[in-house]
């Protein structure tokens, strides 16, 4: 039913959802994970952890992973309400031999302002009634809708270099087979895009994991980096 209410194409700006919406949403609980990830690019490639986990004060997902040359530290504190992410907190922490590059950006609702310091500093007023994601918790976003049958849709994600947000369009391709550690998933190919710019992402959701993430692939003129699932540690 959802999804034949919202397959065209849905601007997801989260303003007034029919309560029919919000109740079906609600009804998921995301399943929590700890797996082990691949991030791959012409610059670094290293392995490492990807948690999902709710705590005390909401949820929060994180990658750490490190070798003898780099560091990558990302993690996102967020509530989830009324099927929206809520963002709190963002920080990222990437050191490799040659550079060091920290930057943390928290989100206060009850002043209506985002502030960035580290790496880039800046801060904005914003309407706190929208939903305005990091580039972490929009994954989460995104399970949310898929899982709620929902193949157009469009998110704004924080500019972490100049604050402000952009708009992303997200649209489901095809089904495909994935395979992780020798275990075939039906996977989900979503395809993340936006007008006049020539910079794609496709995610890999697979059905079996709760639309997990099991593949993101991020491709631009110049470079092409990727995240990969290579082991799932817990889940659920």
């Amino acid at each position: 039913m959802i999804k034949d209410l919202y397959k065209n194409t849905m601007r997801y700006k989260i303003l007034i959802l029919p309560i029919f919406y919000l109740s079906y949403i609600n009804g998921y609980d995301l399943s929590e994970y700890e797996a082990k990830y691949k991030f791959n690019s012409s610059e670094i490639s290293v392995t490492g952890i990807r948690e999902f986990k709710k705590n005390e004060d909401g949820y929060e997902i994180r990658f750490n992973a490190s070798n003898l040359l780099a560091s990558l530290f990302f993690s996102s504190k967020f509530s989830i309400d009324n099927g929206e992410v809520n963002s709190k907190k963002y920080d990222v922490k990437i050191r490799p031999k040659f550079l060091k590059k920290d930057q943390s950006i928290v989100f206060n609702k009850k002043q209506s302002f985002i502030e960035s310091n580290g790496h880039t500093s800046w801060k904005f007023e914003f309407d706190n009634s929208s939903l305005l994601l990091d580039p972490l918790n929009v994954q989460i976003m995104i399970r949310i809708l898929i899982k709620a049958g929902l193949d157009n849709f469009e998110l704004d994600i924080i500019d972490m270099e100049k604050g402000g947000s952009k708009t992303y369009s997200y649209a489901v391709q095809k089904d495909e087979t994935c395979i992780v550690n020798n275990t075939e998933y039906n996977c989900i190919i979503l395809k993340r895009y936006r007008e006049n710019n020539q910079r794609v992402v496709k995610y890999y959701l697979a059905k079996e994991l709760d639309y997990m993430f099991v593949k993101i692939i991020d491709t631009s003129p110049d470079k092409v980096n990727t995240l990969e699932l290579k082991e799932v540690l817990s889940f659920g």
